[in-house]
């Protein structure tokens, strides 16, 4: 007994290649395993830190309690920590202009301060942040958001006092100012200016924070902000809470954005989405991780069957030779599993390393960093075990059912060839030559060996079709968001000023672009031909309406984003071209055929190619601003000269069925004619870590002096958004980067495997007189037909899974299938190739080597 558990280490320590190459299977697998863990942990983690800094730590919300209510809380054994607020009233600061009212759409008659008293452990658990100066700590003590003191008659430093009238707003129905009930004047000490995310002059109601008055205060109009001991059921236990205190459940409010990433917001449908795709990504890494060692196993069982053979024959028991494989699987997983994990973890910090390397000023990439979890560790090396295990049973099972006669007789799997398989392969020969022939009859004489090579690229390209398909959907369903969206945005009137406004700005330090936008809405006619199958069968509604046997397109936008710019479009050029002389030309546009519609099925929106407009074709357009004495609208034709993927500056898709069309700035002014655009602004750009103060001041300044001229500072909401985009996009490419690795290294695995097995077979041949090229040209005649039989059969799976990966998205988002083709195309040329690079080593090894002692070598 002893001496066969003894021939486990001689075989792993004389089998040295073999062993390595195995480890390096469990490894790569184990990896994998860790890594995604890490990545999930860690993104989840960074994104929960990014959303508490943006809507607060707290996980609910409850509103209308009195004293009461609030010791309750306080003292519930399932809640963590309570944050008291209490609304002490709106506070009128400045009449509001007719000019105001009619420029921001908006009849509220005052600009107000909605004044809020929080204690510390609110202001703890809320996202409030103070720019300047401190927290308010007493009731007579405020911080105000300090673009709002330019309002007041007096402008207002940090220290001063302040006397505001605060009252209590009535609203209609339609959320209008009806009445203000004055409650009475307060005097505050203002001690911080809040630092608002956006700031916008047409933002009519603004926040005040103060302390919260140390006297009881009977009157029912607190609020609590709550943080459960445990968010699992969240809803559940809050509604179970509210009940238990008499509270009504109606009142309580949650914090979704953070429950979301924990899996527990109140939408149910979104919970168990998210945790499907998170079951169905794991379980596909775990059955790929049992196929790569179940691979590594078989070959290394197929190719000892006479060494078992021998075994058997001077007495070793079938359980025996069990225990040999299973030991040995044993002791690779001790070896193997421990450094798995760690590189796993190492891949994951060297990632993060190059994301804190990223020049941006945000602390959502400046707090990145690897979240190690125990949980993560655990099912790393318990699902390392299960599958080196499972991995191995067969392989046992298949070793100890060997036949001593059989397996002496019979050197590994090979069979016999017979003539009629040699006659099949004429075609080839005549084809490919003699080495063609070979490499054919070498896949049909040893249908196993065949069979794992396959199989282990089969499983590459459905992985990499799979994921890299994944990854494509998160940006296609906008979970992902990839438009530049500026800086700073402004709005005026379509005057002279408006070009002369562009050009100053270009000329502010750090403003990298000024994207001048002109909008006007119309219709046009389409041939049927041009509207898709898909966007008939979704929206029929859309297309009712015909003139002269065309179909008519409601709600078209055509718009401008200044000549200069239009070389940040070709980064979404589907079709065609962007030339601005080309463009000039018949008035010639680009268009967006790509659109969301109702989905008439769900309710919901889903985005589809509505429109087949091609390069060429010719488009009759119509403003809205025609003459309404003339029943016929003055149709324009345009020319459609590019194809556009989607939109940019947040204009990525029309959102009711129709049609965006761009165009250069002459065009759009003879298509417009007479019209004046609908609206006329400029988003700005600003360069990496800008200084705010240049664009700042000129903006206030000419917000103060022109009529109508208002603008948006939304830098700070641009920064974050950008800083999420990238910090998840490197995780997504990260991600599919570490697919793609692994996916390689286990072809080459299997191929270089492969090669090193037969060194004896291809020593004989060279020793019959095949050419070194001979040999290679047999090689990579076998991992081109490996490549061919494995790019059929694991396009058709990956496709499969792709699309199943893409129905468990659309109950996030909707948007409509395509074969992901590209995806396709590149796993299998990419597994190819790989696979023929993988034999270049190991025949440089076998050529460098004595034909004579090859051919005597067991491998």
């Amino acid at each position: 007994m002893n001496s066969y558990k003894q021939i486990t280490y001689k075989y792993l320590k004389q089998q040295r290649n073999r062993t390595l190459l195995t480890i390096l299977g469990i490894i790569i697998s184990v990896a994998m395993i860790s890594s995604i863990g890490t990545i999930i942990e860690s993104a989840r983690n960074s994104m929960i830190k990014q959303e508490i800094e943006e809507n607060g730590s707290y996980h609910a919300s409850f509103s209308n309690l009195d004293e009461k209510g609030i010791h309750a809380l306080e003292n519930h054994v399932e809640i963590e920590e309570v944050g008291i607020s209490k609304k002490e009233g709106s506070a009128r600061v400045a009449e509001v202009t007719e000019e105001e009212k009619e420029m921001f759409g908006d009849s509220t008659p005052y600009r107000y301060i909605e004044v809020e008293g929080y204690n510390q452990k609110a202001l703890e658990l809320l996202p409030y942040k103070i720019s300047e100066g401190r927290s308010p700590e007493t009731s007579r003590e405020i911080a105000i958001e300090k673009w709002m003191v330019s309002y007041f008659e007096e402008e207002i430093k940090l220290g001063d006092n302040i006397k505001l009238s605060i009252g209590d707003r009535k609203l209609n129905d339609n959320k209008e100012e009806i009445d203000f009930e004055l409650i009475g004047e307060k005097e505050y000490t203002v001690v911080g200016f809040i630092e608002p995310r956006l700031r916008w002059r047409g933002n009519l109601i603004t926040k005040g924070i103060t302390g919260i008055a140390e006297e009881e205060d009977t009157r029912v109009n607190y609020s609590a902000y709550v943080k459960l001991t445990n968010i699992k059921n969240a809803q559940e236990r809050l509604t179970t809470i509210a009940e238990s205190m008499g509270i009504d459940s109606e009142s309580i409010s949650l914090n979704n954005k953070v429950l979301r990433l924990s899996a527990e917001s109140a939408d149910e449908m979104f919970n168990g989405t998210l945790k499907m795709i998170l079951i169905f990504v794991v379980g596909l890494i775990i059955v790929s991780t049992i196929a790569v060692i179940y691979n590594a196993f078989n070959i290394s069982v197929l190719e000892r069957i006479s060494q078992f053979g021998l075994l058997r024959s001077v007495g070793a028991t079938p359980s025996q030779i069990r225990g040999i494989v299973l030991k040995e699987a044993f002791i690779l997983s001790i070896i193997s599993i421990p450094i798995g994990i760690l590189s796993g973890i190492g891949a994951m910090k060297i990632v993060f390393y190059i994301i804190s390397k990223l020049k941006f000023d945000n602390s959502f990439l400046k707090g990145m960093e690897v979240s190690i979890s125990l949980t993560v560790l655990l099912i790393s090396i318990i699902i390392g075990l299960i599958t080196v295990f499972l991995s191995a049973i067969a392989p046992a099972r298949k070793a100890g059912k060997v036949s001593p006669l059989e397996a002496v007789r019979n050197t590994g799997s090979f069979k016999k060839e017979t003539f009629t398989k040699v006659k099949r392969s004429s075609f080839v020969r005549k084809l490919l030559g003699v080495e063609g022939e070979i490499a054919y009859k070498n896949l049909r004489r040893n249908r196993k060996r065949f069979i794992i090579t396959v199989f282990s690229m089969v499983i590459s390209i459905s992985l990499f079709i799979t994921f890299s398909s994944f990854s494509d959907y998160m940006f296609k369903a906008g979970i992902i968001e990839t438009s530049t969206s500026g800086n700073f945005s402004t709005w005026m009137e379509d005057t002279e000023d408006f070009d002369i406004i562009q050009k100053e700005l270009k000329g502010i330090k750090d403003v990298k672009r000024v994207y001048k936008l002109r909008k006007i809405d119309g219709e046009v006619l389409l041939e049927e031909n041009k509207i898709s199958k898909i966007m008939k069968e979704t929206s029929p509604h859309v297309l009712n309406e015909k003139e002269e046997e065309l179909i008519k397109i409601h709600n078209v936008e055509v718009y401008t984003i200044g000549d200069e710019n239009f070389d940040v479009l070709k980064t979404v050029l589907e079709e065609g071209t962007i030339n601005r002389e080309e463009l000039e030309k018949d008035n010639g546009v680009l268009v967006i055929n790509n659109t969301y519609v109702q989905n008439i099925k769900t309710g919901n929106q889903k985005l589809i190619e509505g429109y087949n407009l091609k390069p060429g074709d010719k488009v009759p357009f119509s403003t809205y601003d025609y003459n309404e004495e003339d029943s016929d609208a003055a149709y324009k034709e345009l020319e459609v000269k590019g194809v556009l993927k989607r939109g940019i500056l947040g204009k990525g898709y029309s959102l009711d069925g129709s049609i965006q069309i761009v165009t250069t700035e002459d065009n759009f002014k003879n298509i417009v004619g007479e019209s004046a655009a609908r609206d006329s602004s400029m988003i700005i750009e600003m360069e990496e870590n800008f200084d705010p103060d240049p664009i700042k001041s000129y903006l206030e300044e000419k917000e103060k002096t022109m009529p109508y001229f208002n603008y948006v500072d939304y830098a700070k909401v641009a920064e974050e958004s950008k800083a999420a985009t990238i910090v998840t996009s490197i995780f997504l490419y990260g991600f599919v980067t570490l697919i793609t690795l692994i996916s390689s290294i286990n072809i080459i695995n299997t191929i270089s495997t492969n090669i090193i097995l037969r060194t004896k077979e291809i020593s004989m041949i060279k020793a019959v007189g095949m050419t070194q090229r001979g040999i290679k040209r047999m090689v990579a005649l076998e991992s081109l037909f490996y490549g061919v039989y494995a790019a059929v059969i694991g396009g058709a799976i990956g496709t499969g899974l792709a699309y199943i990966m893409f129905t468990l998205i659309i109950r996030l988002s909707d948007f409509q299938w395509v074969i992901p083709w590209k995806n396709i195309g590149i796993a299998c040329v990419g597994a190819t190739m790989v696979a023929l690079f993988s034999g270049i080593f190991p025949l440089k090894r076998i050529n460098e080597g004595i034909i004579v002692e090859n051919m005597k070598a067991d491998e």
